[in-house]
């Protein structure tokens, strides 16, 4: 067999230089013959008849009868459901010989849906309104301890009270962090809050009361950074966050829940900032460089808007 002999396979194909030899599959031998048949189905003629029969005494029934109701009652349920199954099969074959049925009107009811906030929405907006005020000092305790140095390591276990006489409660929660989201016991007292212990460690709460998630104060800040040179990115940030705790190890299980906690935490504190900025004791510690001397956000309709429109899960 010669070099320029074709091969019949691809694996006896020669080396060569370069793309190589182009190799097409041999053809396969094909009946001419048509081998297809017809299969009937059993019972599908006589099912056929009985169908036309039913639709003829209806039309009988209709003509006799123009302005009394039609009711089906020798036929079972699962009858009655296989004609106007079927019906649509049996006017293509036979609408020369079917008169054109009166069209029958099907009253539609809109769905009702909620333009103003609801009672659990105002309760919410309330609570958040008499929360933030109460978590100005711990959070302006936490910038002047970080400014101009490293983040803080959280440790499994976190507090702000420093009086022993104190019963500390213990909860349990999940934290979201830049490289990773891990639980954290807070202990919490009636000295500090749950949501003020957090906010002292850099955390804030996406909930006023009972939160079980916190979101990092830095990542926020840093969300917040890219937000005012580029747009509202709430679910890109999500879901970068899933893959980079993914590729780190920490695998996420449900990432729609993190989305609505993220943003929770996002309207909060933007209107946190607000009322940061317009507080005279953060003035000197925590106004911009910029000379921003008051923030326009405001705890307002709009707020109130965005929390009916949220989904909580």
């Amino acid at each position: 067999m010669s070099s320029s002999t074709p091969r019949r396979t691809r694996k006896a194909q020669l080396a060569s230089s370069g793309l190589g030899s182009h190799f097409v599959s041999p053809r396969k031998a094909r009946d001419k013959r048509k081998t297809q048949t017809y299969v009937e189905l059993p019972g599908a003629e006589m099912k056929r008849r009985r169908l036309l029969d039913a639709m003829e005494r209806l039309m009988k029934s209709q003509h006799e009868e123009p302005h009394l109701q039609l009711s089906v009652q020798a036929a079972p349920p699962d009858t009655v459901i296989m004609e106007h199954m079927d019906a649509d099969n049996l006017v293509e074959f036979h609408s020369e010989d079917v008169d054109e049925q009166p069209s029958l009107e099907i009253s539609v009811t809109s769905v009702k849906r909620r333009i103003i906030p609801d009672q659990p929405t105002n309760s919410l907006y309330k609570n958040w309104i008499a929360l933030i005020p109460t978590l100005v000092d711990p959070v302006l305790r936490y910038f002047g301890r970080t400014q101009g140095k490293a983040l803080e390591t959280i440790h499994p276990v976190i507090s702000a009270c420093g009086e022993p006489s104190c019963t500390p409660k213990r909860t349990t929660m999940m934290c979201l962090f830049f490289d990773r989201f891990t639980s954290i016991d807070v202990l919490s007292c009636t000295c500090s809050t749950l949501q003020q212990v957090l906010v002292h460690h850099g955390l804030f709460p996406t909930a006023p009361s009972q939160p079980r998630m916190a979101v990092s104060v830095d990542l926020l800040s840093f969300y917040r950074a890219l937000f005012e040179r580029s747009c509202d990115a709430i679910n890109a940030l999500a879901s970068a966050l899933k893959n980079h705790y993914s590729r780190r190890g920490y695998q996420m299980t449900d990432a729609q829940v993190t989305i609505s906690y993220i943003l929770i935490s996002l309207l909060i504190h933007q209107c946190f900032r607000a009322k940061l900025y317009r507080t005279p004791s953060a003035e000197a510690s925590a106004m911009p460089s910029n000379g921003m001397t008051s923030c326009k956000l405001k705890l307002s309709a709009k707020l109130r808007w965005s929390f009916n429109n949220i989904v909580i899960i």
